[in-house]
């Protein structure tokens, strides 16, 4: 951007702070209602669906502003570029709420020329005052489309106040959007420290700053620690707090680690314990081992994994004979199986003999575990041994379900990766590549979707070398043929970029084609408060179904509920203080019925726990699979569908452990 355009951009987000008094008297000449049951409604989200951006056009320009804000919508979902220059008018429209849609279709595009757009769009000065949800959304587009440049320009305006609500939401929105983009600035990183540190700021807008210094890559915290120590100390929102205390964690100053370890005696939140021990993590293992190990036993599951994970990357030599006497102590497999890993993580290379004899108390583990999610967490423990190899072979050979041979797989993939694997087999590790490779041809020839996937990722991993290896695809090429869309699409694009990778060709993603339009006789049956309730092996969740956002999505999961297909579904996915995943017929989170349905994006935040979504592999591709968060989610939001919102039951959600079980779905119709 050139720097007239900056001083331009700094001019009008100042009068966004000076103007931003004006009383919001709201567009009184242009308000409007959605309404699926209106017949040209149903024709925009179906002409939406089917990606038909050419027909949507003529409803950008329709007298009725109801279609002109629906056929936005439906570009916010597209995510069309093309779209740009028939958009670009509607950012003078008359109606407040469709200039919005506008600008967060235009930044859900991701076109850096539109940049300059949408700032020279930005109003200083508006009836309905400059703090609105237009201008809010010109900011956070231009954090999905605009440059370093654009990124310092709004970093340093600090003339919002905190009843500015709105346009500081789109500052810490654009901030944060530039960030999962991996444009960083300090003057983006001290910005979000002030927003953190103003407690007159509404939490909404701080939870954005928070997971700013959480997942941003390489910012700059040494000017903000003392700051950084107060905010955190102070918070009482887990919401903020939990990914303030990842943000401490990754600046791996030790001056920390007295700070974590007396939150977590105080912490009452599992969530928030949970990224305290994650942040220990970045810490040498003898300054945290004190507040790791006893957690080990900890009544809460979410919390003795994650130490039990830590111990795993983090342990060391010394604690191996510890280690080991949780393989004999009561405690959760989802505890045991990790100790297990740890143990032979942590031990010497060459104490074969000593290895040798736990991996045969693995083994046994594997042959006792009482389900296949049990089996597959020991079978990665087993990995953690490059001598293991040949022992993932035979279990490769020898077992019958699809999901232990994946994890077989998964695990020589490990000890490809380890970094100890060339001394252990010295120069014979091309026979012990070979081996394994002969098993990752069998995974690709298995026609398995799951283990095509996770051996497609092993073979194009660069890291790996394997393109001098390979030298014939014709074994993938018949593979990837042999696969169905669209309920194949992520073993097919997986393959298709593996064999891209192999000839050293450019791999474009395959999207699904339109192949299972929205059922309106089912969407007519859904009253604006219907609830579908969940009944669980841990008890019962109640969700209500957001039609009006999400009709597709919405009138897919009642169908299923219909066909009673969730009956017997396991949780196959629980990432603590993230979320719970269900739905897949495979109970391995690669299978999915033989369609797909469209991603629904409008502009709805992920702003808490209990918010119900679609699981994906892409843009298009959601069909059965779906998730619960248990916190604040914001990097998923503009790519994972939202359907609904739990209403009751958080506490079954957050019980909810890998293998749990949905008894049975009921759809509640109000």
């Amino acid at each position: 951007m050139a720097n007239n355009n900056l001083y331009y951009f700094l001019i009008i987000m100042f009068c966004g702070g000076i103007f931003s008094c004006i009383p919001d008297t709201g567009d009184k000449s242009s308000q409007f209602e959605i309404s699926l049951s209106d017949g040209e409604i149903q024709k925009i989200i179906d002409l939406g669906d089917k990606r038909d951006i050419k027909s949507l056009y003529s409803y950008l320009r329709h007298s009725n502003p109801s279609y002109r804000y629906q056929a936005l919508q439906m570009f916010g979902s597209i995510k069309n570029a093309e779209a740009n220059d028939s958009i670009y008018p509607l950012l003078s429209d008359p109606n407040v709420q469709i200039r919005a849609a506008a600008a967060y279709a235009i930044g859900q595009n991701g076109d850096a020329k539109s940049a300059i757009r949408l700032i020279t769009a930005f109003r200083g000065k508006d009836t309905v005052g400059v703090n609105n949800i237009f201008n809010a959304n010109i900011l956070e587009a231009v954090g999905k489309v605009g440059n370093l440049d654009d990124l310092k320009a709004l970093a340093t305006v600090k003339t919002y106040r905190p009843s500015d609500s709105l346009l500081l939401l789109g500052q810490a929105r654009a901030i944060f959007r530039m960030a999962t983009r991996n444009i960083t600035c300090d003057e983006g990183t001290s910005r979000m420290v002030d927003i953190l540190q103003s407690e007159l700021i509404a939490d909404e807008v701080r939870v954005y700053a928070a997971h700013y210094l959480a997942r941003s890559k390489d910012i700059n915290l040494d000017m903000s620690k003392i700051r950084l120590t107060d905010i955190f100390n102070k918070e009482r929102n887990p919401d903020v707090r939990g990914p303030l205390a990842i943000a401490l964690g990754k600046s791996k100053d030790t001056l920390f680690v007295p700070i974590l370890k007396t939150a977590f005696i105080a912490e009452t939140d599992y969530r928030v314990k949970a990224n305290i021990l994650r942040a220990m993590s970045n810490f040498p293992y003898r300054q945290i081992k004190d507040a790791i190990i006893p957690n080990l036993k900890n009544e809460n599951l979410h919390i003795a994994s994650t130490a039990a994970n830590v111990i795993v990357t983090n342990g060391d030599i010394m604690d191996v004979p510890l280690y080991a006497q949780y393989d004999t102590v009561t405690v959760p497999w989802q505890v045991r199986s990790k100790m297990n890993a740890a143990v032979l993580a942590h031990s010497a290379l060459f104490f074969t003999k000593s290895k040798m004899t736990f991996s045969e108390r693995i083994k046994q583990n594997i042959k006792n575990a009482s389900s296949d999610y049990e089996k597959v967490s020991y079978i990665d423990a087993l990995s953690k041994d490059p001598f293991n190899y040949f022992q993932l072979i035979l279990l490769y050979q020898n077992e019958i379900n699809n999901h232990p041979k994946m994890a077989a797989v998964e695990g020589m993939g490990n000890i490809l990766k380890n970094p100890l694997f060339f001394k252990a087999f010295g120069n014979g590790y091309g026979k012990i590549k070979s081996e394994i490779l002969n098993v990752l041809g069998l995974a690709i020839t298995s026609g398995d979707q799951g283990q095509i996937t996770v051996a497609s990722g092993i073979l194009k991993d660069p890291a790996l070398q394997w393109r001098e290896w390979v030298k014939d695809v014709t074994f993938m090429k018949d593979a990837l043929a042999k696969l169905k869309l669209p309920a194949d699409i992520e073993s097919y694009n997986e393959l298709s970029s593996c064999i891209a990778y192999m000839e050293g060709t450019d791999f474009k993603s395959q999207k699904p084609t339109y192949n299972h339009p929205v059922d309106w006789s089912v969407i007519q049956t859904i009253g604006d408060s219907s609830i579908a309730a969940v009944k669980t092996t841990k008890g019962v969740i109640r969700i209500k179904l957001y039609k009006n956002i999400a009709p597709g999505s919405v009138a897919n999961f009642v169908n299923l509920i219909n066909q009673k297909f969730f009956n017997n579904k396991s949780f196959h996915r629980v990432v603590p203080n993230f979320v719970i995943q269900t739905g897949c017929p495979r109970g391995d989170g690669y299978g999915s019925p033989d369609y797909s349905i469209r991603t629904e994006v409008p502009q709805i935040p992920y702003s808490g726990e209990g918010y119900v979504g679609m699981a994906s592999a892409g843009q298009d591709t959601e069909s059965s699979q779906w998730f619960i968060t248990h916190s604040a989610t914001p990097h998923l939001e503009g790519n994972y569908t939202i359907f609904g919102k739990v209403v009751e039951g958080m506490d079954v959600v957050h019980n909810i452990q890998m293998g749990d079980k949905i008894n049975e779905v009921i759809f509640v119709n109000k």
